[in-house]
């Protein structure tokens, strides 16, 4: 069917409930067309997070029946790659955002409908939470519906696998293949939600769930409980899960001056306080800065799903300071391996994953220390996949793992970055570095002395409507086909194609060479003469392409110039 028989379908077909019919007729309407077929000319696809899409009415939205849709998908699978499996069932958590638990409740009655055990939270709950219930029951998959840090319009829909991981290929693809299949909703077999609970086929997750995960976070702790005293720490969770877990965490490990944002403490899926609740975005933390007092040296911010870590900061003159996703990883990473170097406990076989976006400088740390770096696709699903690989396959020990959105992990509690083991081990880097009269801006310039200045930045450029991924397809496209030879001066060296696997030197002498092997994906880098690298990538998750530009330096005043003149040559239109 195209677009406009989609909708027809939905508009006729009492399947669908009265308000859907009549939102779907509403759009079939002449002056709706636009928006029509944007809501029904595609099928939401799983990205580098899940599903995620604007709520409505539409095969192209998030609504109840594309999360029974997508849910009956996910059952087929379990039960066909999960023979004997699936009886040990299946997490479900969710975050604060409009209808969440209700969609929550909708994948519940699909996966009651094949007679696959069900654990639901009984609250709104973070993400690494969830995942790391998934490894403690050994369940067979998990579900969480969220967006993450997208706008109040949006909601989601993640996968883990058995690992506590997400999905990767060929599972995505196979669960697309499924809902492809699905011909009508009313052929999905469900049990409404309050017969599912009284037949036990769904059962209510409490707060052991919680008990389990700050016990187990707390063996990660790295820092000294005098030192945590005299910290002055203000937390946000912008309105999401991270008010449930983090507080708590900090209050266990000596954290005596730490207060809160009250008005974002409230769980409220309109994000009222913030023009957008993602701590990469340094607007999230004005009502935190303005709470904050004078001794007040650190505010942590988490989002939603309070699986990334934003992070402001003092300086010497106690001047505020937002950090980037980089620069947040690279004093992590740096505390985590100078404290096992000093207390023995740095494995021999260590390795430290990051992105193919991350900086430089989180490789050039980890090698210092004698430590493999792997460097794997955009997306923590691909650190998880490696990790697990090269600790079962190599017998390597997985050390750290970040991106640079703002994602980290420790340990082997969680299949996903943790938004709340990251809180306590920024904090108490920060009461470490304080103890030695550093700020945490001190140690950075420590590092960039020893390893050279780096300068990471991100660009985003939106583009909304039906027309949108077109058009992001075809930017790529052309960079892809006619890249450039110099960008503001400085030739180009070295293009990697991480979709084709090709790696071609621009000399002309050489032929392509073979590129990193990862997975197919539409991401192209530019290396320059000058060691900059410009990494270009559509988002698995909104209508946007992303730019990550790389420089390396000993100036940053010159860095900041020369990134001026490389944005504005290659940005131009």
């Amino acid at each position: 069917m195209d677009y406009i028989e989609k909708a027809k379908f939905w508009a006729e077909n009492p399947c669908f409930d009265i308000e859907t019919q009549e939102e779907a007729r509403k759009l079939l309407k002449n002056q709706n067309r636009d928006l029509c077929k944007d809501s029904f000319g595609s099928i939401l696809e799983f990205g580098t997070g899940g599903l995620r899409g604007i709520m409505g009415v539409g095969t192209n939205r998030v609504n109840r029946y594309t999360i029974q849709t997508a849910t009956e998908g996910v059952a087929r699978i379990i039960r066909k790659n999960n023979i004997g499996h699936s009886a040990k069932g299946v997490i479900i958590g969710y975050d604060t955002r409009h209808c969440s638990f209700d969609f929550a409740k909708v994948a519940c009655e699909v996966l009651a409908g094949h007679g696959i055990p069900v654990y639901l939270f009984s609250e709104a709950s973070p993400t690494p939470l969830v995942s790391c219930e998934l490894l403690r029951r050994n369940a067979a998959a998990g579900i969480i519906i969220t967006a993450s840090h997208n706008p109040p319009e949006y909601n989601g829909y993640k996968v883990y696998w058995k690992n506590g991981g997400q999905i990767v290929p060929p599972l995505d693809g196979q669960i697309i293949n499924q809902i492809r299949n699905i011909k009508r909703v009313d052929e999905i077999p469900v049990i409404p939600f309050e017969k599912a609970l009284e037949q036990m086929n769904i059962e209510w997750i409490h707060k052991d769930a919680d008990e389990y995960y700050l016990n187990t976070v707390s063996n990660l702790s790295l820092g000294n409980c005098e030192n945590n005293k005299k910290l002055g720490v203000v937390f946000t969770p912008l309105h999401g899960t991270g008010g449930r877990l983090v507080p708590e965490l900090l209050r266990r490990h000596c954290f005596e001056k730490v207060k809160v944002v009250e008005k974002q403490m409230v769980p409220d899926g309109e994000f009222p306080t913030v023009a957008s609740p993602n701590p990469e975005d340094i607007g999230a933390f004005n009502m935190a800065v303005s709470q904050a007092s004078d001794e007040d040296e650190l505010i942590l911010a988490n989002d939603p799903d309070a699986d990334r870590l934003g992070v402001m900061i003092r300086d010497s003159e106690k001047k505020w300071h937002w950090l980037t996703g980089n620069q947040i990883g690279v004093l992590i990473l740096d505390f985590i391996l100078s404290n096992l170097s000093k207390q023995n406990l740095l494995p021999k076989n260590g390795v430290i994953f990051t992105t193919v976006v991350t900086s430089p400088l989180v490789s050039k740390i980890a090698e210092e220390y004698g430590l493999k770096v792997v460097e794997v696709l955009t997306g923590f699903k691909w650190i998880r996949q490696a990790a697990l690989k090269y600790e079962k396959d190599h017998d390597f020990k997985f050390v750290f793992g970040m991106e640079e959105s703002h994602g980290y992990l420790m340990g082997n509690h969680s299949g996903d970055k943790d938004g709340i083991w990251a809180s306590l081990v920024f904090a108490e880097m920060v009461a470490s570095h304080k103890a030695n009269n550093l700020t945490p801006l001190d140690r950075l310039n420590q590092i960039y002395q020893h390893h050279g200045t780096y300068l990471d930045v991100l660009k985003t450029r939106t583009f909304s409507g039906a027309g949108g991924i077109e058009k992001i397809q075809q930017l790529m496209e052309i960079l892809r086909d006619s890249p450039p030879e110099t960008v503001a001066g400085n030739s180009v060296v070295q293009i990697t194609d991480f979709l084709h696997n090709t790696i071609t030197c621009t000399d002309k002498t050489s032929p392509p060479k073979i590129g990193p092997g990862l997975p197919p994906s539409n991401v192209i880098s530019i290396e320059l003469e000058d060691r900059t690298r410009i990494i270009a990538r559509p988002s698995g998750t909104e209508p946007k392409i992303k730019y990550y530009f790389n420089l390396c330096g000993e100036d940053s005043l010159i860095l900041e110039k020369k990134l001026d003149a490389i944005q504005q040559d290659f940005l131009r239109d």
